[in-house]
């Protein structure tokens, strides 16, 4: 996994282009969630948008959330 390219959209949120290896794509975001056990108690996770993409429709859908 490589990463292409992350951006922050205007709400704060965090997204990323990975590319998977073989020409197949994948968009990841930035969740913050509560962990009781994590000092802070917000513990931060990158979970997969969509996976198994081409160049274009994840470049597209990238684009498109990280507006």
């Amino acid at each position: 996994m490589k990463i292409v390219e992350m951006k922050t959209n205007k709400n704060g949120i965090g997204y990323s282009l990975v590319d998977d290896g073989d020409g197949i794509y994948s968009v990841w975001k930035l969740c913050e969630n509560y962990d009781r056990n994590f000092k802070g108690g917000i513990k931060k996770t990158w979970r997969y948008v969509e996976k198994k993409l081409s160049f274009d429709n994840a470049m597209a859908l990238f684009k498109r959330r990280s507006k």
